[in-house]
């Protein structure tokens, strides 16, 4: 049977292997309406990646449109016999936004792995399913369980229209790969990664790839002929909602953010379907503003002129606030796309914050919201320029992987236009 390798060519994290056999029936369902079965880990084998994890599964989310008349879905979330076990009914979250706050909400609690309990409440939800549409369950552990999953492991795959797979946590190494195969009954269904980030784009290729039906298509019919225009979900849409600081500290550095931002631009696409951007400047609590929202403008050429129009007034420095007014665009009314755009947040600032709302809590809220969170700095000499406060740069970005700097920002832009690659030529 001719097999296909799906591997990343980022190899620096490459540590995961999707290998795809060619089938008859399709890896994941084609519907545009799904049930959604997520069986969540949080045992001591998994503590120290649980963030990961639940990152793992609130980024996939993002390629389904969740909602009782979309993909509906539940979620399980275990370890041990004797500590407490989640269990989110269907429809326990409305929409996308909703479903990102309940999962940031879980935490890693320890304890054995008891997987089979966890797949027999699994078992239990499905009797409770929509029977009339296609089913998928994603079982995201190490695969290292105190007791035997594979018994309810092969009941599940026996459910009529239901597609079982397994996304590994951690090293590949440290999987039990045949427990894995026990629950899913199928080696084309497992999903192992060191880097999560791989692993997260691959499963939601092909999620993307298994949705492409579930395009909003209208049709106008005249006397004579009827044509059919398609409004399409490419799946290369990103919001992207850039934060500067444009107090007084950072007026000798405040230009470079406008470059950076501007650089990041160019090697976007840009457009209604693609990347929208918004821009948000704050300086003191009364001087912060959004400049341009989502649907403001609709080519490369018009963002990048907005950010060449950016003016700064100077004045105290109000991360937080710069943070909490960038949270209205997640308002459709703003241009946002929710259940269908890759949200990220950019915000340029030398750290240092003095007034307005706490910036690691608002960062957190925008997390919370789906929000991917990123900080850049600028490190150049500059005469005038303050040194950078680390500590709240890496208070909001959540961790080093989220911080940049201007000597790094090709990363930054490569890791952010990874939602436009599909649609690039």
């Amino acid at each position: 049977m001719q097999q296909i390798y799906l591997l990343s060519l980022v190899g620096a994290l490459a540590a995961l292997a999707v290998v795809v056999h060619a089938q008859t029936t399709p890896l994941f369902p084609v519907a545009c309406e799904l049930n959604v079965l997520i069986v969540l880990d949080r045992s001591d084998s998994v503590k120290g990646g649980f963030n990961k994890s639940r990152k793992f599964v609130t980024d996939v989310s993002e390629e389904l449109q969740i909602g009782p008349e979309k993909h509906r879905v539940a979620l399980i979330v275990y370890s041990g016999l004797s500590y407490r076990r989640e269990v989110m009914p269907w429809n326990f979250a409305k929409s996308n936004e909703e479903f990102v706050r309940k999962v940031n909400a879980l935490r890693a609690i320890g304890g054995t792995t008891n997987t089979k309990k966890a797949l027999e409440v699994g078992l239990e939800l499905m009797a409770q399913r929509n029977v009339s549409i296609p089913t998928l369950v994603m079982v995201v552990t190490d695969g290292r369980s105190a007791d035997d999953p594979k018994g309810p492991g092969q009941i599940l795959q026996a459910q009529p229209n239901t597609w079982v797979f397994a996304a590994a946590t951690g090293d590949p190494e440290k999987v039990d790969t045949r427990e894995l195969m026990d629950i899913t009954g199928n080696i084309n269904h497992i999903v192992m990664h060191r880097g999560r980030d791989l692993a997260t784009d691959i499963t939601r290729r092909l999620l993307r790839q298994a949705q492409d039906k579930c395009r909003t298509t209208t049709t106008t019919t005249t006397t004579t002929t009827t044509t059919t225009t398609t409004d399409p979900i490419t799946g290369c849409e990103l919001d992207l909602v850039l934060v500067l600081d444009f107090s007084t500290t950072t007026d000798p550095v405040y230009n470079s953010y406008k470059d950076l931002s501007k650089r990041l631009v160019s090697q976007l696409k840009i457009g209604p379907h693609y990347t929208q951007v918004a821009a948000v400047t704050f300086a003191t609590v009364g001087r912060t503003r959004v400049r341009f929202n989502l649907k403001k403008y609709q080519t490369q050429e018009e963002v990048l002129r907005g950010i060449d129009n950016l003016k700064s007034r100077g004045g105290t420095t109000a991360i937080g606030a710069g943070i909490e007014k960038a949270l209205t665009q997640l308002d459709e009314s703003e241009g946002a796309r929710p259940g269908i755009a890759t949200k990220v947040m950019v915000v340029f600032t030398d750290g240092w914050s003095n007034k307005g709302p706490d910036p690691e809590k608002r960062a957190r809220d925008a997390v919370s919201s789906g929000f991917e969170m990123y900080t850049v700095a600028y490190t150049a000499h500059t005469p005038g320029a303050v040194t950078l406060n680390n500590e709240t740069l890496s208070a909001i970005s959540g961790d080093v992987h989220h911080t940049f700097t201007d000597v790094t920002f090709q990363a930054l832009i490569d890791k952010i236009k990874q939602r436009n690659l599909p649609c690039m030529p």
